[in-house]
């Protein structure tokens, strides 16, 4: 008789073996392919093994749950998207959920690129069942990154955070909020800064958003790699003469797309943009400009020039005076059949007025320079200090 109990047990032990071991194997087969499922924050693994039996995802809770609970699955679960394949097994799913294994999305920031184009693809690889509407998800990141408490809380003294999401490519969690993703964005940009970032920008008097808007200029302006700390030594120069920037992106910004170009009538925008109105830099970044940019904002070059043009091959012609400029300008722009007014590239002209005060004055004041304010005199004759 207990030989028989013994005999008996061991068989219903290896049956419940047998079923515990194909339940947790045999594939489950769902009405579509693949199934979505969101885990919110604050539901217990409890609630998401039945979540997933509710869903079609599992069969039975009991059995799934305790093999969860054995795992440990309960006490590391993580909130998110979770995609599940037909014909996984209960097994495959379950530790899907136990280790955290969440739906990534890729958001790639490209250098030059604005916070509408960000927005717009961000939208686009966040829809969820609950949100389908990528509009929606694109007009909250661009309302966030205007929003003055995010700002403070990034101590980000902008109107924006154009120009501080960091070029890169982006794996983050299905279903962010568009604050956490900025965040992201916001914090790799600060990695992203040289060790001495602090030192280099108060030797040549800005704050972090000025080097970071000329940063921006730099980045819409410069085609070759080569040319980003000559073209920012021009900008440089001009600032301290108190001289209008005149920098063409500037005059687009806020207005239409970098896709469309520049002509001679966008030169004309009334903004607190354009250069070709104010004097000194923008109110803030006009684009998202990579580490070079960066670097060379903080480091111009060594050169005294004050023009450039456009030689058609993705280079410029660079030059000190404005003689001098106008003859590039002839000789390239004739070269490419270009008559002026019709260019979409409007380099500096020699705008020497004397600059109000604003908020860059300290930029000016920072570095001795010679007066060149006379309307008698031409600008080529005025001697400048080279940097």
């Amino acid at each position: 008789m207990k030989k028989k109990l013994i005999i008996s047990t061991l068989v219903s032990g290896l049956l419940f073996f047998a079923y515990f071991y194909i339940e947790l194997r045999m594939p489950v087969k769902f009405a579509k392919d693949e199934v979505e499922v969101y885990i919110a924050k604050g539901t217990s693994f409890k609630g998401a093994v039945n979540k997933l039996v509710n869903e079609g995802v599992l069969r039975r809770f009991s059995l799934i749950y305790f093999a969860g609970k054995f795992k440990g699955f309960d006490r590391r679960m993580k909130v998110g998207f979770y995609k599940f394949k037909s014909g996984q097994s209960p097994l495959s799913i379950i530790d899907t959920l136990g280790l955290g294994d969440t739906v990534k999305i890729k958001v790639s920031v490209v250098p030059g690129e604005t916070l509408k184009d960000i927005a717009r693809k961000f939208g686009e690889v966040n829809k969820t069942e609950e949100i389908k509407d990528s509009t929606e998800l694109s007009e909250d990141f661009l309302k966030q990154s205007n929003d003055t408490g995010l700002l403070k809380s990034l101590n980000v003294k902008a109107p924006s955070l154009e120009g501080y999401l960091y070029p890169d490519t982006y794996v983050i969690e299905k279903g962010i909020s568009s604050k956490d993703a900025l965040n992201t964005m916001v914090s790799n940009l600060r990695k992203h800064y040289p060790p001495d970032f602090k030192e280099k920008a108060s030797a040549i008097g800005m704050t972090e958003n000025q080097v970071l808007t000329l940063a921006s200029i730099i980045e819409k302006e410069a085609k070759l790699d080569s040319e980003r700390f000559q073209i920012s030594a021009v900008y440089h120069n001009r600032l301290k003469m108190q001289m209008q920037l005149q920098a063409d992106p500037t005059a687009i910004y806020g207005v239409k797309s970098y896709k469309e170009g520049v002509t001679k009538s966008d030169l004309k925008h009334v903004t607190p943009y354009n250069t070709y109105k104010i004097y000194g830099l923008p109110p803030g970044p006009i684009a998202m400009p990579q580490q070079r940019s960066i670097l060379a904002a903080l480091e111009p070059a060594d050169v005294p020039y004050l023009y450039f043009v456009a030689k058609g091959d993705g280079s410029h012609r660079f030059s000190e005076t404005y003689e001098e400029h106008l003859i590039n300008v002839d000789k390239y722009r004739n070269a490419l059949n270009k008559p002026v007014a019709d260019t979409q590239e409007m380099e500096p002209t020699p705008d020497i007025k004397k600059q109000q005060p604003h908020q860059h004055s300290k930029i000016a004041k920072k570095h001795k320079t010679t007066k060149v304010h006379s309307k008698k005199k031409k600008h080529s004759t005025h001697k400048r200090k080279r940097r």
